[in-house]
């Protein structure tokens, strides 16, 4: 029998409710500099917002990684779900959610299945951006992300 084993997704509708609904709005802004949003909400508004990114679509029932496979760009989910799944092991992905960047980082695989359950509105990060600015981070900063990173694929 399947196994949930994690789950993220920012409440999107929280923000909403707050006023929070286009991230290069006054009243955004606002709220995001007033000490409202919880740290997760935060780190979603910034990626929300970063023009860096590139923005996509993907259709509900798509898969969208397979497993073992090398990734030259992460998710940063805006809204929709998804689900990874490796066996009997399963994750829920939802707003908030990057998928990929710590693989990525790592020149590793993806672990899992990765499908899309409904629409899927997302941003690439493209890894090669990642690739040319962690060199140029302090050997400090570099060894703590990568401490960072091998945690989260443990």
């Amino acid at each position: 029998m399947p196994e949930l084993k994690g789950q993220f997704s920012v409440d999107i509708e929280h923000l909403h409710k707050l006023g929070v609904k286009d991230p290069n709005a006054p009243k955004s802004l606002e709220i995001f500099k007033s000490g409202q949003l919880s740290s997760d909400e935060r780190l979603y508004f910034s990626l929300w917002s970063s023009p860096l990114l590139h923005a996509t679509t993907i259709e509900a029932k798509k898969r969208l990684l397979t497993k073992g496979e090398h990734l030259h760009s992460a998710y940063f989910i805006v809204r929709g779900a998804l689900l990874g799944v490796n066996g009997e092991s399963v994750y829920r992905f939802g707003p908030g959610s990057v998928i990929g960047l710590a693989e990525g980082i790592m020149q590793m695989p993806i672990g899992f299945n990765l499908v899309t359950v409904t629409s899927v509105q997302a941003s690439l990060i493209p890894l090669q951006k990642v690739d040319n600015i962690l060199p140029k981070l302090a050997p400090t900063l570099q060894t703590i992300f990568k401490t960072i990173i091998k945690r989260t694929l443990a």
